[in-house]
């Protein structure tokens, strides 16, 4: 009985010791948490007093304008023209989203203006837009020093809108291009130019958005910024906070012809390329397949049985001595590979074309009635860009049809309207009118279109249209091959 009343005030002594070990731990352990969060708050509390005041960021602008301003070159132009010029071509009009007014319908045959420009090098080539020095009879660039100098146009591009000119000195100061893919939305942006003719006005706002698609061209990338962009910007730079030109001022978005806070600046990574290309060849080329393209959308990928994801459909391939047409594809392709990349979008496939040495062989891979094909083609030069003009068409004519759920009058393609439009093929319904409110008019069909299939069934009169639309049933949304101002292309229609 002694012996067990030893062990239990042995285990008790033990109890009690680990109970104040448990204890002391505990206490330990607060103290240091305590500690840890009272330097997390300082270190808080540092880091909040670490933020730029107001006057950190004065300085971070002045220093950016002292950096870079004297690389930015105020240019006035004088264009002859027999003539009168249209708003996108008249100097100092700055370019607006098409539907938007310009600055007048006419001017004299003598047409002067102001743009802007940005050195690029020592000696004396000087990055601007296109819509700047592609007519100009005579370029004059002002120094931010006061030189002035005589420029000659070393090279333009159309479809970027850059264009590069050179002045005969040395020694210059120049801008630094930066790399755009880096860009940021919200990022702190300065514009630099001679807005209205004040040379060197310098205005800042952030970063909007960037890769803006605006329809504009086969390489719509612009970087857009709500720092003000005014007539007389044209060709000038967009700078980061590093002092570093992320952009080519080029177009407002405007419904006054002034800023609206909505600017447009091609990406310094494309203009570096056209740039490089300028100086060195006096043009950009390009490889080209000659085909149009579109999205393959669900209503179109469903028709032909297509599963997958990405792939390219080729709407139009409207020249039979195009590369593409030499090498067998059809307007209904989908392209999913080219040159052994898969294609995802339009956008990427035109970039990958243009971006190939013009000559060389490469692969397509494309699927046509659900099957994989392949085929193979030489890349040729890729034309300047021509804009298109829409033709009118008169709504005279007979046999006409009602399509019912489409909503469209239509009448069969006589043999006077494919040589009066210079349609591609002699057969198909010409729509007549389009219903308000329609499932054609949401689809944007215009009077003037051509159907030449409806679904996989092809149309070669308004009767054989007529007979597929009956055919129909319940369907939710078919698919149209149409032909639009001499391309073809096609168009969904929900029948809901």
């Amino acid at each position: 009985m002694v012996q067990m009343d030893v062990r239990l005030n042995n285990l008790g002594r033990r109890l009690a010791a680990a109970k104040a070990l448990v204890f002391v731990l505990a206490i330990a352990l607060a103290l240091s948490l305590g500690f840890s969060l009272e330097k997390a708050a300082h270190g808080q509390t540092a880091q909040q007093n670490q933020l730029p005041s107001p006057m950190d960021l004065s300085r971070a602008f002045i220093n950016v304008a002292k950096q870079v301003e004297p690389a930015v070159v105020n240019i006035d132009v004088v264009e002859r023209s027999k003539q009168a010029m249209t708003p996108r071509t008249r100097r100092g009009a700055i370019p607006q989203i098409p539907g938007f007014p310009g600055f007048g319908d006419s001017g004299p045959q003598v047409q002067r203006g102001t743009g802007s420009g940005v050195i690029i090098s020592p000696d004396g080539y000087i990055l601007t837009n296109n819509h700047v020095a592609e007519n100009a009879d005579e370029i004059k660039v002002k120094l931010g020093d006061g030189r002035e100098f005589r420029a000659t146009r070393v090279g333009t591009d159309t479809e970027t809108d850059l264009a590069v000119i050179k002045i005969n000195a040395n020694d210059l100061p120049f801008a630094k291009l930066g790399n755009s893919d880096a860009v940021q939305q919200g990022e702190w942006v300065i514009a630099l130019g001679s807005p209205f003719g004040l040379q060197q006005t310098m205005t800042a706002g952030i970063i909007s958005a960037v890769g803006r698609n605006l329809g504009r061209g086969n390489f719509d990338n612009y970087i857009q910024t709500d720092a003000s962009i005014n007539p007389g910007n044209s060709g000038g730079p967009l700078v980061n906070m590093n002092g570093e030109v992320i952009g080519i001022n080029t177009l407002i978005f405007s419904e006054s012809g002034t800023s609206a806070g909505v600017g447009f600046s091609i990406p310094s990574n494309l203009a570096s390329k056209v740039y490089a290309s300028l100086v060195k060849y006096g043009k950009v080329t390009r490889g080209y397949l000659g085909v149009f393209l579109q999205p393959v959308d669900d209503a179109y990928a469903k028709q032909i049985g297509y599963s997958k994801k990405g792939g390219v459909l080729v709407s139009d391939v409207p020249d039979s001595s195009t590369p593409a047409a030499r090498a067998g594809l059809q307007s209904g392709d989908v392209i999913v590979e080219f040159d052994g990349k898969p294609v995802a979008t339009p956008r990427q496939l035109t970039d990958l074309v243009a971006e190939e040495p013009v000559g060389k062989t490469v692969q397509i891979k494309y699927l046509r009635d659900g099957k994989l094909q392949t085929t193979t083609l030489k890349t040729a030069e890729r034309p300047d860009r021509n804009g298109e003009v829409a033709r009118n068409r008169n709504s005279e004519g007979d046999e006409e049809h009602n399509t019912g759920k489409l909503g469209l009058n239509v009448k069969t393609v006589s043999p006077d309207d494919v040589q009066e439009y210079s349609l591609k093929m002699n057969t198909g319904a010409i729509v007549e009118s389009v219903e308000p409110g329609s499932p054609a008019e949401s689809a944007r069909i215009q009077p003037g279109d051509v159907i030449h299939r409806i679904g996989t069934t092809r149309v070669t009169n308004a009767a054989d249209l007529s007979r597929a639309i009956r055919s129909l049933g319940n369907q939710r949304e078919v698919v149209l091959q149409i032909e639009s101002n001499g391309r073809l292309q096609f168009v969904t229609i929900n029948l809901e």
